[in-house]
């Protein structure tokens, strides 16, 4: 009988102890199985962070594009208003005969002169000029601008009153006048332009337009070319100025007297350098006035 009772709690000693480490086993499993649920659930809500962080930086990046473009529609619309003058200096032909140098004037000067020529190139200033300004024409109505020329060819015979008159009778916004330069001091090299003084008795209430365009264009053609800078010339001696009823700069792109500056203004790529310059700084002016 004794001997029965010790089998008997034998016997319950060990599904007691087979009870007990179920009952371990449960309690050690649950945690790593409550464990292994935050992970999945930390896991996807980072995933919806980042989903949203990337959503977040298409619609910014979407929304600055719409912005910069409805910005460039809106200052070529503004630009289709803009009429901008171009003169190609000079003409294959001088004419020496004479006309007032501004409106009611007694003092004469030369209708137009035939400008002066490459000492290394042998190209004529009036060849370079035309060949700048078409270059300009094209890049100013690339950008939006309308444009009007006073010549687009060689063979024409033009006074310097009779261009300023092509600018004033098209009522256009600018008048830009294209040149080169010349100089007995085959050294001198640089760009400058020339506009009229406040007490011209022409035309002086155009002084502070057409000298902040003279400005902002000389800026831009050093900036965009490296030539030197020469100057801004306020004068009243010439015809091409003082005939102007709209703002108005002379453009005189560098010296063809000076061998190495006459080989950079006939390059094609140093006149697109060039024709950049002249029209950013065309930009920077409209955005002034």
């Amino acid at each position: 009988m004794i001997k029965n009772m010790k089998v008997w709690f034998c016997i319950f000693l060990v599904l007691c102890c087979l009870s007990g480490c179920q009952r371990k086993e449960k309690e050690v499993a649950q945690p790593v199985g409550g464990e292994i649920s935050r992970y999945l659930q930390s896991t996807e809500v980072e995933h919806g962070r980042n989903l949203l962080k990337e959503k977040t930086e298409e619609m910014r990046v979407k929304k600055e594009e719409e912005e910069k473009a409805a910005e460039e529609a809106q200052k070529k619309a503004m630009k289709a208003e803009r009429l901008v003058a171009i003169d190609a200096g000079h003409q294959g032909k001088g004419d020496s005969a004479q006309e007032p140098i501004g409106p009611g004037a007694s003092e004469m000067k030369a209708r137009v002169s035939s400008g002066t020529c490459g000492v290394s190139t042998g190209i004529n200033e009036f060849e370079l000029n035309l060949t700048v300004s078409l270059k300009l024409q094209q890049e100013l109505e690339d950008r939006g601008y309308r444009v009007v020329m006073t010549r687009t060819t060689h063979d024409v015979s033009m006074s310097n009153a009779e261009r300023a008159a092509i600018a004033n009778d098209a009522q256009a916004d600018i008048f830009v006048r294209i040149h080169a330069n010349g100089s007995e001091d085959s050294s001198r090299e640089g760009a400058l332009t020339m506009c009229m003084t406040p007490q011209n008795p022409y035309n002086g209430n155009l002084y502070t337009q057409s000298r902040q365009l003279s400005e902002v264009i000389l800026d831009e053609i050093c900036r965009a070319t490296q030539a030197q800078r020469e100057s801004i010339i306020e004068t009243d001696t010439m015809s091409g100025i003082n005939w102007c009823g709209v703002p108005v700069t002379i453009v005189e792109m560098g010296y063809m007297t000076n061998p190495e500056e006459d080989r950079r203004l006939n390059d094609e790529a140093y006149q697109k350098q060039m024709v950049m310059g002249i029209a950013n700084g065309i930009d920077r002016y409209f955005d002034t006035f």
